[in-house]
């Protein structure tokens, strides 16, 4: 029987995993940008189990919602609302969830908070913050996030990254993004590095702000 397991992953995170531990499976992998949806054909029952298992940490679905699906079903079945404040993505994050109909019960706002002076107007983000550790950086993130939230935001998630192609340096490269998703319970905050161009950067941060919004309302709610 087929099996179908949606990832956000790197495509050669994947394929190598594959290689490594079951050279002999036949799959398909289709979809881009940390995106990606794995269909394996004739699986036995066993191997569905081992499959589940290899991709555990970065499955989020199986071929019947999509990511931003996925997001806005478990924030309604939980009752919880959703803000988002954006710089490097412009706004994609917040766009995804907004195709989804139904997604004026979750979403409650989302701000692109593209300059310095607009984190720390909008945002409440401390001047000595971005002096002292940069737009880009952990704690500017978390600050981002702490500043939507308020007594009717049940979740926080911003991103704040180097995008491209200009702009990086030694110390915070070209594909550096931190995500954080901040919620009552919890701080989660989220290092990555993509490859790719400018857009490709931008996609794939905003794909992986969804899924880390799954992740934290599977672990923390």
């Amino acid at each position: 029987m087929a099996k179908i397991i949606q990832l956000c992953a790197t495509k050669q995170e994947i394929v190598k995993r594959l290689a490594l531990c079951f050279p002999s499976w036949a799959y398909r992998l289709e979809g881009r940008d940390m995106d990606y949806t794995l269909t394996f054909s004739d699986m036995r029952e066993e191997d569905e189990l081992l499959a589940e298992e290899l991709f555990q940490e970065e499955a989020y679905g199986n071929g019947e919602l999509t990511l931003a699906e996925t997001l806005v079903d478990l924030l309604d079945y939980e009752g919880l609302n959703i803000a988002l404040a954006e710089s490097c993505t412009g706004g994609l994050a917040s766009a995804l969830i907004i195709s989804v109909p139904g997604a004026s019960n979750v979403f409650y706002e989302g701000i692109v908070a593209y300059s310095n002076n607009s984190k720390i107007d909008r945002l409440a983000v401390e001047v000595e913050t971005l002096r002292d550790s940069g737009a880009v950086s952990q704690e500017t993130a978390i600050e981002m996030a702490n500043g939507l939230l308020a007594s009717n935001i049940a979740l926080a998630v911003s991103i704040t990254g180097v995008a491209g192609p200009q702009g990086g340096t030694n110390e915070k490269p070209v594909g550096l993004v931190y995500i954080a998703a901040v919620s009552e319970q919890h701080t989660d905050i989220h290092k990555n590095i993509f490859d790719g161009d400018r857009n490709s950067i931008r996609r794939q941060a905003a794909n992986m702000a969804l899924f880390y919004a799954v992740q934290h309302i599977k672990n923390h709610f």
